[in-house]
Protein backbone atom coordinates (compact mmCIF):
# COMPACT_ATOMS: atom_id res chain seq x y z
CA UNK A 1 0.00 0.00 0.00
CA UNK A 2 3.00 2.22 1.07
CA UNK A 3 5.01 1.65 -2.01
CA UNK A 4 1.31 2.65 -4.39
CA UNK A 5 1.43 5.55 -2.38
CA UNK A 6 5.21 6.59 -3.14
CA UNK A 7 4.38 5.88 -7.35
CA UNK A 8 1.27 7.93 -6.93
CA UNK A 9 3.07 10.91 -5.76
CA UNK A 10 5.80 10.33 -7.94
CA UNK A 11 3.85 10.93 -10.81
CA UNK A 12 3.18 14.31 -10.48
CA UNK A 13 6.95 15.11 -11.76
CA UNK A 14 5.83 13.50 -15.30
CA UNK A 15 4.81 16.49 -17.23
CA UNK A 16 1.75 14.72 -19.01
CA UNK A 17 0.11 13.87 -15.51
CA UNK A 18 0.77 17.62 -14.89
CA UNK A 19 -0.90 18.45 -18.03
CA UNK A 20 -3.79 16.37 -17.10
CA UNK A 21 -3.68 18.07 -13.51
CA UNK A 22 -3.67 21.56 -14.37
CA UNK A 23 -6.62 21.08 -16.79
CA UNK A 24 -8.75 19.77 -14.72
CA UNK A 25 -7.71 22.20 -12.03
CA UNK A 26 -8.52 25.06 -14.24
CA UNK A 27 -11.80 24.23 -15.40
CA UNK A 28 -12.88 23.47 -11.49
CA UNK A 29 -11.91 27.00 -10.83
CA UNK A 30 -14.40 27.98 -13.98
CA UNK A 31 -16.79 26.36 -12.32
CA UNK A 32 -16.72 28.16 -9.07
CA UNK A 33 -15.71 30.95 -10.71
CA UNK A 34 -19.42 30.43 -13.00
CA UNK A 35 -20.69 30.24 -9.60
CA UNK A 36 -19.96 33.07 -7.70
CA UNK A 37 -20.39 35.49 -10.77
CA UNK A 38 -23.66 33.96 -11.22
CA UNK A 39 -24.37 34.39 -7.12
CA UNK A 40 -23.02 38.10 -7.43
CA UNK A 41 -25.28 38.67 -9.99
CA UNK A 42 -28.14 37.16 -8.63
CA UNK A 43 -27.91 38.91 -5.48
CA UNK A 44 -26.85 42.53 -7.16
CA UNK A 45 -30.30 42.05 -9.14
CA UNK A 46 -32.45 41.39 -5.62
CA UNK A 47 -34.47 44.22 -4.79
CA UNK A 48 -32.82 46.46 -2.54
CA UNK A 49 -34.80 46.20 1.26
CA UNK A 50 -35.25 49.09 3.27
CA UNK A 51 -33.50 47.72 5.91
CA UNK A 52 -29.50 47.71 5.60
CA UNK A 53 -28.88 45.44 7.88
CA UNK A 54 -30.45 42.86 5.86
CA UNK A 55 -28.74 43.69 2.61
CA UNK A 56 -25.01 43.45 4.67
CA UNK A 57 -26.43 39.83 5.80
CA UNK A 58 -27.36 38.36 2.24
CA UNK A 59 -23.78 39.95 0.91
CA UNK A 60 -22.23 38.11 3.99
CA UNK A 61 -23.95 35.27 2.50
CA UNK A 62 -22.89 35.30 -0.58
CA UNK A 63 -19.54 35.13 0.35
CA UNK A 64 -20.38 32.10 2.98
CA UNK A 65 -21.94 29.90 0.24
CA UNK A 66 -19.08 30.60 -2.09
CA UNK A 67 -16.66 28.97 0.88
CA UNK A 68 -19.29 26.37 1.62
CA UNK A 69 -19.38 25.16 -1.93
CA UNK A 70 -15.91 25.24 -2.44
CA UNK A 71 -15.39 23.15 1.20
CA UNK A 72 -18.41 21.16 -0.06
CA UNK A 73 -18.27 20.84 -3.46
CA UNK A 74 -14.35 20.86 -4.14
CA UNK A 75 -14.20 16.98 -4.04
CA UNK A 76 -17.55 16.24 -6.17
CA UNK A 77 -16.26 18.63 -8.50
CA UNK A 78 -12.75 17.41 -8.92
CA UNK A 79 -13.85 13.62 -8.86
CA UNK A 80 -16.12 14.38 -12.28
CA UNK A 81 -13.26 15.84 -13.86
CA UNK A 82 -10.71 13.31 -12.66
CA UNK A 83 -13.46 10.57 -14.09
CA UNK A 84 -13.43 12.46 -17.42
CA UNK A 85 -9.27 12.34 -17.58
CA UNK A 86 -9.11 9.17 -15.86
CA UNK A 87 -7.72 7.39 -19.18
CA UNK A 88 -4.72 10.14 -19.30
CA UNK A 89 -3.77 9.66 -16.12
CA UNK A 90 -3.86 5.91 -16.05
CA UNK A 91 -1.79 6.51 -19.45
CA UNK A 92 0.88 8.48 -17.87
CA UNK A 93 0.65 6.09 -14.73
CA UNK A 94 1.22 3.01 -17.26
CA UNK A 95 3.73 4.50 -19.15
CA UNK A 96 5.91 5.59 -16.42
CA UNK A 97 6.04 2.08 -14.19
CA UNK A 98 4.41 -0.34 -16.02
CA UNK A 99 5.38 -0.11 -19.72
CA UNK A 100 5.86 -3.63 -20.30
CA UNK A 101 2.07 -4.30 -19.06
CA UNK A 102 -0.15 -4.55 -22.45
CA UNK A 103 -2.27 -1.26 -23.22
CA UNK A 104 -5.61 -0.69 -22.12
CA UNK A 105 -8.58 -0.55 -24.62
CA UNK A 106 -9.41 2.32 -22.48
CA UNK A 107 -12.80 3.74 -21.30
CA UNK A 108 -15.62 5.29 -23.02
CA UNK A 109 -16.09 8.80 -22.32
CA UNK A 110 -20.05 8.47 -21.67
CA UNK A 111 -19.04 5.70 -19.64
CA UNK A 112 -16.18 7.59 -17.99
CA UNK A 113 -19.11 10.83 -17.61
CA UNK A 114 -21.65 8.29 -16.18
CA UNK A 115 -19.46 7.07 -13.23
CA UNK A 116 -17.82 10.43 -12.78
CA UNK A 117 -21.30 11.91 -12.37
CA UNK A 118 -22.87 9.51 -9.98
CA UNK A 119 -19.83 9.65 -7.68
CA UNK A 120 -20.19 13.08 -7.43
CA UNK A 121 -23.90 12.87 -6.59
CA UNK A 122 -23.08 9.92 -3.61
CA UNK A 123 -20.77 11.82 -1.86
CA UNK A 124 -23.09 15.04 -1.70
CA UNK A 125 -25.59 12.94 -0.88
CA UNK A 126 -24.09 10.60 2.12
CA UNK A 127 -22.21 13.63 3.41
CA UNK A 128 -25.36 15.06 3.46
CA UNK A 129 -26.72 11.38 5.43
CA UNK A 130 -23.65 12.00 7.53
CA UNK A 131 -24.31 15.45 8.87
CA UNK A 132 -25.90 14.34 11.80
CA UNK A 133 -23.22 11.93 12.88
CA UNK A 134 -20.62 14.27 12.18
CA UNK A 135 -21.79 16.05 15.12
CA UNK A 136 -20.13 13.62 17.51
CA UNK A 137 -16.24 13.76 17.28
CA UNK A 138 -14.38 10.91 16.80
CA UNK A 139 -17.11 8.12 16.16
CA UNK A 140 -18.62 10.59 13.62
CA UNK A 141 -15.35 10.74 11.67
CA UNK A 142 -14.60 7.27 11.55
CA UNK A 143 -17.94 6.67 10.33
CA UNK A 144 -17.88 9.36 7.67
CA UNK A 145 -14.39 8.18 6.22
CA UNK A 146 -15.43 4.58 6.42
CA UNK A 147 -17.93 5.21 4.36
CA UNK A 148 -16.45 7.87 2.33
CA UNK A 149 -13.61 5.58 1.96
CA UNK A 150 -15.60 2.28 0.78
CA UNK A 151 -17.37 4.58 -2.01
CA UNK A 152 -14.38 6.59 -3.42
CA UNK A 153 -12.40 3.12 -3.36
CA UNK A 154 -15.49 1.12 -4.92
CA UNK A 155 -15.92 3.46 -7.91
CA UNK A 156 -12.42 4.46 -8.84
CA UNK A 157 -11.19 1.13 -8.44
CA UNK A 158 -14.02 0.07 -11.12
CA UNK A 159 -13.52 2.72 -13.05
CA UNK A 160 -9.63 1.88 -13.77
CA UNK A 161 -10.37 -1.69 -13.60
CA UNK A 162 -12.85 -1.25 -16.89
CA UNK A 163 -10.44 -0.10 -18.96
CA UNK A 164 -8.73 -3.72 -18.92
CA UNK A 165 -11.96 -5.54 -18.53
CA UNK A 166 -16.40 -5.73 -18.08
CA UNK A 167 -17.66 -3.80 -15.57
CA UNK A 168 -18.66 -7.82 -14.06
CA UNK A 169 -15.11 -9.11 -13.89
CA UNK A 170 -13.76 -5.31 -12.39
CA UNK A 171 -16.83 -5.78 -9.86
CA UNK A 172 -15.60 -9.16 -9.17
CA UNK A 173 -11.92 -8.35 -8.47
CA UNK A 174 -13.04 -5.83 -6.27
CA UNK A 175 -15.11 -8.25 -4.05
CA UNK A 176 -11.77 -10.23 -3.67
CA UNK A 177 -9.43 -7.81 -2.89
CA UNK A 178 -12.25 -5.81 -0.88
CA UNK A 179 -10.54 -4.88 2.43
CA UNK A 180 -7.32 -3.42 -0.19
CA UNK A 181 -9.68 -1.47 -1.92
CA UNK A 182 -11.33 -0.18 1.43
CA UNK A 183 -8.29 0.91 2.44
CA UNK A 184 -7.31 2.71 -0.18
CA UNK A 185 -10.77 4.56 -0.60
CA UNK A 186 -10.72 5.38 3.49
CA UNK A 187 -6.95 7.03 2.16
CA UNK A 188 -8.49 9.16 -0.43
CA UNK A 189 -11.14 10.19 1.68
CA UNK A 190 -9.01 11.39 4.24
CA UNK A 191 -7.36 13.86 1.54
CA UNK A 192 -10.58 15.18 0.73
CA UNK A 193 -11.13 16.17 4.17
CA UNK A 194 -8.32 18.52 3.89
CA UNK A 195 -9.40 22.18 2.13
CA UNK A 196 -7.18 22.84 -1.46
CA UNK A 197 -5.90 19.64 -0.85
CA UNK A 198 -9.34 17.86 -1.41
CA UNK A 199 -9.27 19.66 -4.98
CA UNK A 200 -6.16 17.04 -6.24
CA UNK A 201 -7.49 14.57 -3.96
CA UNK A 202 -9.34 12.53 -7.12
CA UNK A 203 -6.61 12.87 -9.89
CA UNK A 204 -4.27 11.52 -6.90
CA UNK A 205 -7.07 8.82 -6.06
CA UNK A 206 -7.29 7.63 -10.23
CA UNK A 207 -3.09 7.55 -10.05
CA UNK A 208 -2.70 5.43 -6.89
CA UNK A 209 -5.83 3.88 -7.90
CA UNK A 210 -3.72 1.92 -10.74
CA UNK A 211 -1.55 1.21 -8.86
CA UNK A 212 -3.80 -0.49 -6.06
CA UNK A 213 -5.41 -2.15 -9.78
CA UNK A 214 -2.03 -3.49 -11.16
CA UNK A 215 -0.85 -5.14 -7.82
CA UNK A 216 -4.09 -7.52 -7.70
CA UNK A 217 -3.96 -8.03 -11.43
CA UNK A 218 -0.37 -9.06 -11.28
CA UNK A 219 -1.38 -11.25 -8.02
CA UNK A 220 -3.74 -12.87 -10.14
CA UNK A 221 -1.96 -13.42 -12.91
CA UNK A 222 0.50 -15.49 -11.25
CA UNK A 223 -2.05 -17.67 -9.41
Amino acid sequence: MFASVGKALGIFSDRAFLGVVLKALALTALLFAVLFVGLRYGLAHLPTLEWHWVNVLLDWFAQFALLFLLFFLGAPVAAIFASLFLDEIAQAVERKDYPEDPPAPGTRFSTALYVGLRLALWIVLLNILLLPVNLFPGIGTVVSLLVNGWLLGREFFELVAMRHMTLAEADAMRRRYGAGVLWAGVLIAILTLIPFVNLLAPLFGAAFMVHVFKRYAHEDRAR
